[in-house]
C-alpha cells in the first residue's frame, strides 16, 4: 500500500508520537481529517504538533471500524493488539508509516539497518561514510527523524534508515541493501514471544524482491536464520568486511580502517563499523577508500547512551549504557571492559527474557565485576547472578539510579568502570530510558562543592 492509497481512503492514525503526527501533517496537508486514537487522550497535550487545542481524540475502544478503510499504527501500539484484530475483521488495512514509505521509495537508493542492537551505531556511521564519500544522504527512521518527513522534499541521492522490529512488522518491501546486526530475545510483551519477535523483525528480510543482505557473523542467531537467502554477505569475525587479528577493519583483503580510531569501545561496535561498510559496499558496489572512512570516524564520537563514556571522578569511569534494554546488549558492553576492574549496574522492568547472557558475561570475567541491581523488579535477578553455582559476583540491591551510583562508586577502586547497562525495559512511569540516562549522569557528576 502507498501512501496515496492511504489517503485516498477513510483514515485513522493510532499513537500520536512523531511518526503519529508526520502522518496526521500529511493527511491535514491533502484536506483530510483522520480520526486520531490514542491510548491515553488526556495526556496527550499540545508537545504533539497534530494536536493543536480542540481537538478531538479517542481511545482504541471507541472507535467504530466500520468507518475506517486504513489506520496507520504508530510503531509503539502492537500489531498484536485485540483492537487491531477487530479492525482487521471489519475489513481494515492495519499498516505503518515505514511500511507505507519502503513502499513508495522501493526505487530510491535505500540501506536499512535493522537488528537486536547496534541499529543506531551501524546506521550513523554507514550514513557518515556515504556522505564523506560525497553522497547526498538522509538518515531516518527508529533513530528519531521520522521517514515521512521526506514526502514533498527533493530526494536524497542516498537514505539509510535504521527499522526496529516494532516498524518491520507489517513491511510488504524489502528495501535495496538490509544490514542485519544481531538477533536476541527481545520486545517479548511487544511481539507475544521471541519466535513472533524473529519473525517480525525479519518481515524486512523476507517480505521481498530478495534484497542484498549483509549479516554479522558474529550472531549465530542471526546468521541461521539467514541461512537461505540467496544474497547475504557476511562481516564482521568473518566475510567481505573483517576486524583482522591486528585491529585492522579490512574489505575484501584491503585495510580501509584502525579499529582504534573507532570512538566507541567494544568488538562489537567494530564489527557495527563492519556492517557499516559492508551497508555501503552493497550499495554503491565499490569498497569505500580509506580516507573517506577516515573522515567518517573523525566526526563520530559514538552515541549517547550507547556504551557512552560521560567523564570520569575520583578516578573512576562512568559509561552511560542506557539504551541497553536486554541481557545480550549488557553482555557485549560487560566484554568491553574485560581488563579494568567493573561494577555494572543493571536492572529495570522484568519482561521475561533470559538473563544468561549476562550471567555469562560476568561469569567469564577473570576478575569478578561488583553489580549492583535496580529495583523494584530486582528479586529475579539477584536470584539468578547470586545462586548460578558458578563464581558469583558481589550483588548489592538500591532503590534507584542515584543510589546505585552511590554504591557502584563506594565499590569500585580507582581506575574501574561504572558501568550503568539495565539489561532491561526502563519500568513503565519511569520516563524512558532517556530519563534514566539523565539521572546516571547527574549521579555520576563532580559533587556540587566542586562544580
Amino acid at each position: 500500500m502507498t501512501l496515496e492509497e492511504v489517503l485516498a481512503g477513510r483514515l485513522a492514525v493510532w499513537g500520536l508520537g512523531a511518526e503519529g503526527s508526520a502522518m496526521v501533517a500529511l493527511a491535514r496537508a491533502r484536506g483530510l481529517d483522520p480520526v486520531l486514537i490514542d491510548d491515553h487522550p488526556e495526556r496527550v497535550t499540545g508537545a504533539s504538533a497534530s494536536v493543536a487545542p480542540g481537538t478531538h481524540l479517542i481511545r482504541p475502544d471507541e472507535v467504530v471500524w466500520s468507518d475506517v478503510d486504513v489506520v496507520v499504527r504508530a510503531p509503539g501500539v502492537s500489531r498484536y493488539r485485540a483492537e487491531l484484530a477487530a479492525a482487521e475483521a471489519a475489513g481494515v488495512t492495519v499498516t505503518t508509516g515505514m511500511a507505507l514509505w519502503l513502499e513508495d521509495y522501493r526505487d530510491a537508493a535505500v540501506v536499512a539497518v535493522t537488528g537486536t542492537k547496534g541499529k543506531s551505531t551501524t546506521a550513523t556511521l554507514a550514513a557518515a561514510v556515504l556522505r564523506a564519500g560525497g553522497v547526498t544522504t538522509e538518515l531516518l527512521g527508529n533513530i528519531g527523524v521520522p521517514v515521512l518527513d521526506t514526502y514533498g522534499r527533493p530526494r536524497a541521492d542516498a537514505y539509510v534508515v535504521e527499522v526496529s522490529s516494532y516498524q518491520a512488522t507489517d513491511v510488504t518491501t524489502s528495501p535495496g541493501v538490509v544490514v542485519l546486526t544481531s538477533l536476541a530475545p527481545d520486545h517479548l510483551d511487544w511481539h507475544g514471544g521471541v519466535e513472533s519477535y524473529y519473525r517480525d523483525k525479519l518481515r524486512l528480510v523476507w517480505a521481498g524482491p530478495a534484497a542484498a543482505l549483509a549479516v554479522s557473523a558474529g550472531s549465530s542467531e542471526a546468521v541461521r536464520r539467514t541461512a537461505g537467502h540467496t544474497a547475504r554477505t557476511l562481516y564482521g569475525p568473518e566475510g567481505r568486511v573483517v576486524v583482522s587479528t591486528d585491529g585492522r577493519v579490512e574489505v575484501d583483503g584491503q585495510p580501509v580502517a584502525e579499529v582504534a580510531d573507532l570512538r566507541a569501545p567494544g568488538r562489537h561496535n567494530a564489527w557495527n563499523l563492519c556492517g557499516a561498510l559492508t551497508g555501503v559496499l552493497l550499495l554503491t558496489g565499490t569498497a569505500p577508500r580509506a580516507d573517506v572512512v577516515a573522515e567518517a570516524l573523525d566526526g563520530f564520537d559514538g552515541l549517547p547512551s550507547r556504551c557512552h563514556t560521560v567523564g570520569e571522578r575520583d578516578g573512576r569511569t562512568y559509561v552511560d549504557d542506557a539504551l541497553a534494554s536486554n541481557p545480550f546488549a549488557s553482555a557485549a558492553s560487560i566484554e568491553t571492559f574485560a581488563d579494568r576492574p567493573l561494577t555494572v549496574i543493571v536492572g529495570g522492568a522484568d519482561r521475561g527474557v533470559d538473563p544468561g547472557p549476562l550471567v555469562d558475561a560476568l561469569s567469564a570475567r577473570r576478575s569478578p565485576a561488583t553489580v549492583v541491581v535496580l529495583a523494584p523488579d530486582a528479586d529475579r535477578l539477584v536470584g539468578v547472578l547470586t545462586g548460578d553455582g558458578r563464581s558469583a559476583p558481589t550483588v548489592l540491591v538500591a532503590e534507584d539510579v542515584a543510589d546505585a551510583v552511590h554504591l557502584a562508586a563506594a565499590r569500585t577502586p580507582v581506575g574501574g568502570v561504572v558501568l550503568f547497562s539495565p539489561g532491561a525495559p526502563t519500568p513503565d512511569g519511569e520516563g524512558g530510558y532517556r530519563e534514566r540516562s539523565r539521572q546516571f549522569i547527574r549521579a555520576a557528576g563532580p559533587p556540587a562543592a566542586d562544580a
